[in-house]
């Protein structure tokens, strides 16, 4: 095996372990959530249901989320940990911004195509921004497709500018 498999392995085994120990210390925080509610209403609260051996990174993220309200996202969090461990992901998004809002036939098509370009497992939201001035930006993931007049007047004025200097 080469030394950089070998590496590889054991980082691995480095995450594994980590990703362990707070998947098992959160799932005890969320167990004693689930037997009382009442626990995640503050920090002072959950300080009690945090394992006292607990790393100080863990228990200031789970004070974190009980300061920030989210203290019931718990279960999410332990089942998102093993699905990034695994290198699962989860769905893509697909931001649709028109200058003016989309018939239900428009947005299906837009659904269709994007579908077949990047795939099932597409969540979509459709916005409206009147600056645009027509055409459509896309994002989904990290790639952004700009087909908006806007950004044409933008490329046009940038190349008329360029040809006079």
């Amino acid at each position: 095996m080469s030394e950089r498999a070998s590496a590889e392995r054991y980082a691995q085994a480095i995450l594994e372990a980590i990703v362990e120990q707070w998947q098992t210390t959160l799932s005890q925080v969320a167990d004693a959530l689930a037997q009382d509610p009442k626990l995640g209403a503050n920090v002072d609260s959950i300080q009690n249901a945090i394992p006292d051996d607990a790393p100080p990174e863990l228990q200031n993220f789970v004070k974190m989320l009980a300061q920030e309200g989210d203290a019931a996202l718990l279960p999410r969090v332990i089942a998102a940990l093993g699905a990034s461990l695994r290198g699962e992901t989860g769905p893509q998004e697909a931001d649709i911004t028109s200058a003016i809002e989309l018939s239900d036939d428009a947005q299906e098509q837009i659904r269709q195509r994007l579908t077949q370009q990047y795939g099932e497992g597409l969540v979509f939201s459709f916005d409206v921004d009147p600056s645009l001035m027509g055409g459509l930006r896309v994002r989904v993931g990290d790639q952004l497709i700009d087909n908006t007049v806007a950004n044409r007047l933008m490329a046009l004025r940038e190349m008329v500018a360029a040809s006079v200097r």
